[in-house]
C-alpha cells in the first residue's frame, strides 16, 4: 500500500496548500492585530486630548491653562472616551478587529507649579499681547526719545566729582587755616621781638654813652696807674702815722711839727680817697663795657636764634600756601573736566577755588616779615663794639632802630591786611556751612511731606499675607511662597525691604546708585532679557497695582479693564504688582518700596533739571556740594508733586527737558523697575503664591501634561501562537496591545 500511486496528487496539493493556509492564516491576524494597534492608539490619542479638553476656566483667566477636573473625574473621562473610540460595538454585528479594552492608567507628569512650564504658557500668552516694543517703549523714552538717560549719566558723575572737588577744597581750606594760624603765631612773635630788641638796643645805647670813647685796654692801665699811686699814698700815710705815734710816745712837745704831721696825712688821706673814687669810676666803666660786650654778643646771638625761627615759620608758611594752590589747580583741572552732558554751566563753580593773587599778595606779606627780620639780625650781626664802619654809636643805634621798627610794622601791615582776606574767606566757609545746613533741612521737610503719600493701604490684607508669607505654625501649614519655592527647590531669601530715602546726603547717594542701576538696567534691555520683558509685562496684565482703576484713557473716562483675571476683585488690592516685584510682608511695605524707587527716579531727573537751571550758578555759591543740595531740596520739592500726579494715576512728563507728549504713568514706573532688578525664581513663586490665593487651585495639582497607558486585546481567528513571532504577546487566542501617548497644552 506504501508503494501505491493513488491519491499522491492530493497529498501534494495538501503539502502545497497546508503552508499557504498557515502563512496567509497568521498574516490576517497580524493585520488585524496591527489595525487593532493603531485604533487602541487613535482612541488612546482621543481620550487624552478629552482629558486636557476639561481645562480650568478660572486660570484660563490668567492665559493660563491646565486641567480642571480631579484626577477621578479625568480617569472616568479618560477610560469612556477610549472605550467609546475603540469601536466595540458589543451589539453582535460582524467586527472585523473586535478590539476589548484591558485596562487605562492617565499620570499626570507636570503641573503648572514647575516654574519652567509655567513661564512656558506666560511666554505664549504675552507674545501675542506684550511685543517687544511695548515694554521697550519705556526705555526709549528715557534714552532715544527724550535724551533723559545721557543728563541723568552726567549728573551721576558730576555727583562723583562734586564730592572729590569738596574733599579737595576741604582739605585746601584746612591747609589754609593752618598757615593763617602760622602767620598770626610770626605776627605776634615779630610784635614781641620788636619790643624786646628794642630795649636791648636802648640798653646798649646807654652803656655807649656810659663808656664813651674809652676802651678797657686804656682803662686797665689806667686803672693799674692810680693804683699804684694809691698805693704809694697809702705807704706815705703810713709812715707819717708811725712818726706821729713816736713822738707822741717820746713826750716830745712839738706841737706845731705835730700838727704839721697831722696836716700831711689829711691832705694824704684826701688825695689816696681821689684816687680810690678815680678808682672805682674806672672799674664801673670797665663793667659797662663788659655789660656792653656781653650784651651786643648776646643780642647778636638772639638775633641769630629768631631769625632761624621765623625762617623756619616763613617756610612753613610759604610751603602750606604752595599745598593749597596745588590743590586749587587740581580743583580748576576736575571743574574743566565736568562733563558735558550735565549742562553745568563751567563759571557756576569759579569761587571754588582761590584766585591767584591771594596767594601771591599771600606769600609778599609773609616773605616780606622775613626778610626784613633777616635783614634787622644781619645789620646786629655785622655792628661792632668800638671800631669800624660798623661800630655801635649813634648812628647805628637809629639805623638798627629803623630795622627793628620795619619789620614789625611790617608784620602789622601784612596783619591787618590778610586778616581782611581771612575774615572774608572764613565768612565764606560758614555761610557755606549755613546753606548746606539750610538745604539739607529743606530737603528733609519735603521728604518728611512725601512720605505721608508713599502707601494708601485699606484694612483686610493681613490675613492674605499671612497666607502668602508666614503660614500657620499652628496647624503646620507652610506659607503659598514657601510651598512653591519648595516645590521648585528654590533657596527661599528673606526679601530685603528697599531703604528709605534718609537725610540729603543720603538721598544723593541712593539717587546716584538708582541712576546708575537704571542706566545699566536700560542697556541690558534691548537684548538678552527678551523673555524676562514678556514675563514683567504679564504682573502688570494680570495682576492689579496701586493706581489700577484710577488711570484715564484719552477721552478722560476710566480705562476699562477687560482681563479675565478679574484682578478688581482680589484680596490684595492695589499692591499685587507691587508685591511681585518686592515681595514684602505687608501692603506699607511694598507700596513704600515702589514709592521710595519711583521717588528717587523723579527726584534724579528733577535734581539734573535744577542743575542745568541758570538760579544754579547764584545758588551754588562756589560749592559743588551746595549746589548738588540745592538741586537736590529743589528737585526734591518738584518730585513730591510728580508723585502726587502719578499715585493718583495721572500721566507725568519725562522731562522738562523733552518734549511734552513723551509722559510716563505709575504702571510704566513699576514696568522700569521690574526691568531694573527682578529675580526670576522669587518672583515666578509669588505669582504662582498669588494665583493659589486668588483661585483657590494648588498648581501643584494642576496637570499641563499628561501621559496615558493603555492595553487592548484583539481576539485572533487562526493559529494564536504564530503571532507571537510579531512580537506580540498571545494569551489563549487573544493577542495583548500596549500603548503609550503623552500630550501637553
Amino acid at each position: 500500500m506504501w508503494k501505491s500511486r493513488a491519491g499522491s496528487v492530493s497529498v501534494a496539493l495538501v503539502l502545497l496548500i497546508a503552508p499557504l493556509f498557515t502563512f496567509h492564516a497568521t498574516l490576517i491576524d497580524a493585520a488585524r492585530v496591527k489595525m487593532g494597534e493603531r485604533q487602541a492608539e487613535t482612541a488612546t490619542k482621543a481620550a487624552l486630548r478629552s482629558v486636557l479638553s476639561a481645562y480650568d476656566p478660572t486660570l484660563r483667566g490668567y492665559g493660563l491653562f491646565g486641567v480642571g477636573n480631579s484626577p477621578e473625574a479625568s480617569a472616568e473621562l479618560f477610560s469612556r472616551v477610549f472605550k467609546e473610540n475603540l469601536g466595540s460595538s458589543g451589539n453582535g454585528a460582524f467586527s472585523l478587529i473586535e478590539p476589548s479594552p484591558v485596562s487605562e492608567s492617565l499620570k499626570p507628569v507636570y503641573t503648572l507649579g514647575n516654574q519652567s512650564v509655567f513661564q512656558r504658557q506666560i511666554l505664549e500668552e504675552m507674545k501675542y499681547r506684550a511685543p517687544l516694543e511695548f515694554a521697550l517703549s519705556v526705555t526709549d523714552k528715557l534714552t532715544k526719545r527724550s535724551g533723559t538717560a545721557s543728563m541723568l549719566s552726567g549728573v551721576s558723575r558730576f555727583t562723583v566729582q562734586a564730592e572729590h572737588i569738596e574733599r579737595l577744597m576741604s582739605e585746601r581750606d584746612e591747609i589754609l587755616d593752618t598757615a593763617w594760624t602760622t602767620s598770626q603765631q610770626m605776627v605776634e612773635k615779630a610784635s614781641i621781638f620788636r619790643s624786646y630788641y628794642a630795649k636791648k638796643l636802648g640798653r646798649l645805647n646807654e652803656l655807649c654813652q656810659l663808656i664813651g670813647l674809652r676802651n678797657a685796654e686804656e682803662l686797665t692801665r689806667s686803672i693799674s696807674s692810680l693804683r699804684g699811686q694809691a698805693d704809694s699814698l697809702r705807704s706815705a700815710i703810713a709812715e707819717r702815722q708811725a712818726g706821729l705815734a713816736n713822738l707822741l710816745r717820746a713826750g716830745v712837745q712839738a706841737a706845731e711839727q705835730i700838727a704839721a704831721i697831722q696836716q700831711s696825712i689829711v691832705q694824704l688821706e684826701q688825695s689816696w680817697s681821689e684816687l680810690n673814687r678815680q678808682i672805682a669810676e674806672l672799674d664801673k666803666i670797665l663793667q659797662y663795657i663788659a655789660e656792653y660786650t656781653l650784651l651786643m654778643n648776646t643780642t647778636k646771638l638772639e638775633a641769630a636764634r629768631d631769625q632761624a625761627a621765623t625762617t623756619a615759620m616763613t617756610q612753613s608758611v610759604m610751603e602750606m600756601l604752595d599745598r593749597a594752590k596745588a590743590l586749587d589747580d587740581r580743583i580748576r583741572e576736575e571743574i574743566g573736566s565736568l562733563p558735558a552732558d550735565s549742562n553745568i554751566a563751567p563759571d557756576a563753580l569759579d569761587a571754588a577755588v582761590m584766585p591767584d593773587s591771594y596767594y601771591m599778595k599771600y606769600k609778599t606779606g609773609i616773605g616780606g616779615i622775613g626778610a626784613l627780620f633777616n635783614g634787622f639780625e644781619t645789620a646786629i650781626a655785622a655792628t661792632t663794639l668800638f671800631t669800624g664802619d660798623n661800630k655801635f654809636d649813634s648812628v647805628r643805634m637809629a639805623s638798627l632802630t629803623a630795622s627793628n621798627d620795619a619789620y614789625a610794622q611790617r608784620a602789622a601791615q601784612f596783619a591787618g591786611e590778610q586778616r581782611l582776606e581771612e575774615v572774608k574767606r572764613s565768612a565764606d566757609e560758614q555761610n557755606i556751612a549755613r546753606r548746606k545746613k539750610e538745604e539739607r533741612n529743606r530737603f528733609s521737610n519735603i521728604w518728611d511731606q512725601a512720605r505721608k503719600i508713599w502707601a494708601e493701604c485699606g484694612e483686610g490684607s493681613s490675613e492674605a499675607y499671612r497666607l502668602l508669607e508666614v503660614g500657620d505654625s499652628a496647624s503646620g501649614t507652610i506659607s503659598l511662597y514657601r510651598k512653591y519655592a519648595d516645590y521648585n527647590r528654590l533657596a527661599v531669601e528673606a526679601a530685603s525691604s528697599v531703604p528709605e530715602m534718609g537725610d540729603a546726603d543720603a538721598a544723593l547717594k541712593r539717587t546716584t546708585g538708582m541712576i546708575d542701576k537704571l542706566l545699566e538696567g536700560i542697556a541690558s534691555a534691548a537684548g538678552q532679557f527678551r523673555n524676562e520683558l514678556y514675563f514683567n509685562e504679564y504682573a502688570l496684565t494680570k495682576f492689579n497695582y496701586r493706581t489700577y482703576g484710577k488711570e484715564t484713557g484719552p477721552d478722560g473716562q476710566l480705562k476699562p479693564d477687560y482681563e479675565g483675571s478679574e484682578r478688581g476683585g482680589h484680596d490684595l488690592q492695589g499692591q499685587e504688582a507691587e508685591y511681585l516685584l518686592y515681595g514684602l510682608n505687608s501692603c506699607l511695605k511694598n507700596q513704600s518700596a515702589a514709592y521710595g524707587e519711583m521717588y528717587a527716579i523723579r527726584l534724579a531727573v528733577r535734581t539734573a533739571e535744577a542743575l542745568m537751571s541758570p538760579e544754579a550758578k547764584l545758588a551754588s555759591a562756589g560749592n559743588p556740594v551746595v549746589l548738588l543740595l540745592w538741586s537736590l531740596a529743589e528737585g526734591a520739592a518738584k518730585a513730591f508733586a510728580d508723585m502726587t500726579k502719578l499715585v493718583n494715576g495721572e500721566e507725568v512728563p519725562i522731562s522738562t527737558k523733552a518734549p511734552d507728549t513723551l509722559t510716563m504713568n505709575y504702571k510704566d514706573y513699576l514696568r522700569l523697575f521690574l526691568l531694573l532688578h527682578t529675580k526670576s525664581g522669587p518672583m515666578t513663586a509669588r505669582m504662582q503664591s498669588l494665583i493659589d490665593l486668588n483661585t483657590g487651585r494648588d498648581l501643584r495639582e494642576t496637570a499641563v501634561y499628561m501621559q496615558a497607558r493603555t492595553e487592548t486585546q484583539v481576539r485572533l481567528w487562526f493559529i494564536p501562537y504564530t503571532l507571537a513571532a510579531f512580537g506580540y504577546p498571545v494569551e489563549g487566542n487573544r493577542a495583548n496591545v500596549s500603548k503609550t501617548a503623552s500630550l501637553s497644552y
